[in-house]
């Protein structure tokens, strides 16, 4: 039997004209797009945005293992070479964030700053069963709904109240030509494997969590890393979930002090 194809993913890259390259990650049920509001990163970076599997321009791979986190890190890494890039920057927000985590951890050779957003999934402990249960509850809905359960998901775009008019009308558009099933396989097969908690005392890229400290659930969160990870920097800031796209302007001073620290 021939081994499953290599996962491959949409992205933008900005020319190369010298600066430090800095690869952006976006979250579920969004794509790319998400970081427009945070444009002038761009004149202390050279950008590269992808699109997760199955969102934005990237097709969605017929073997389950390859929209594992594993898969999706490994995707990355082939575009860092393609690109010619010894090492980069990464910034991940939500899911995303799991995955840049993920990356550091695994490619400590080719990161030299890591930046993440308020994302559970990527820090959480051993899920209980019924937490497992709530999410396979979830991919049945989503199967059984199709599309008009895209816009019952509290992340779908459309439900984000502080984004502007004009980028949520986009980022829904998007949203809504996603195709259900292949989120619900993504839940069902990225989502229980995402979590790098216990791995964390291994990190050793320059490490910085922006939290939007709107989002009250992931606080505890927040509040346990600051205990236990001391080395990671925290920022806080007066947003939410997608605290990119609700401060962009303090998001990306964070991001430009602590990289180019």
């Amino acid at each position: 039997m021939s081994a499953a194809p290599s996962l491959t993913l949409a992205y933008e890259a900005a020319p190369d004209t010298g600066l430090p390259p800095l690869l952006l990650v976006h979250g579920l049920l969004v794509s790319r797009d998400i970081w427009a509001p945070n444009a002038a990163l761009a004149h202390h970076f050279r950008l590269i945005r992808v699109d997760l599997p199955g969102h934005g321009q990237s097709p969605m791979p017929q073997a389950p293992e390859q929209t594992r986190p594993d898969a999706i890190v490994a995707a990355l890494d082939r575009l860092r070479r393609s690109l010619g890039i010894a090492k980069w920057h990464v910034c991940g927000q939500s899911f995303g964030a799991g995955i840049v985590l993920r990356y550091a951890l695994d490619h400590p050779e080719a990161c030299m700053g890591v930046v993440f957003t308020n994302a559970n999934g990527a820090l959480r402990e051993v899920e209980t069963e019924a937490q497992l249960e709530a999410r396979r509850s979830l991919v049945a809905d989503l199967r059984a709904g199709g599309q008009s359960a895209l816009r019952k998901l509290p992340y779908h775009p459309a439900n984000a109240r502080r984004f502007p008019p004009e980028l949520r009308d986009i980022l829904s558009e998007r949203a809504d030509a996603t195709n259900p099933e292949d989120l619900a396989r993504l839940m069902q097969e990225a989502l229980p494997r995402l979590s790098v908690r216990e791995r964390l005392d291994r990190m050793s890229a320059p490490t910085l969590l922006i939290n939007g400290v709107y989002e009250k659930k992931f606080q505890p969160t927040r509040d346990w890393l600051r205990e236990t990870h001391p080395g990671i920097a925290i920022t806080d800031l007066p947003g939410g979930h997608s605290v990119n796209v609700e401060c962009p302007t303090a998001f990306d001073t964070a991001v430009v002090t602590f990289l180019d620290h």
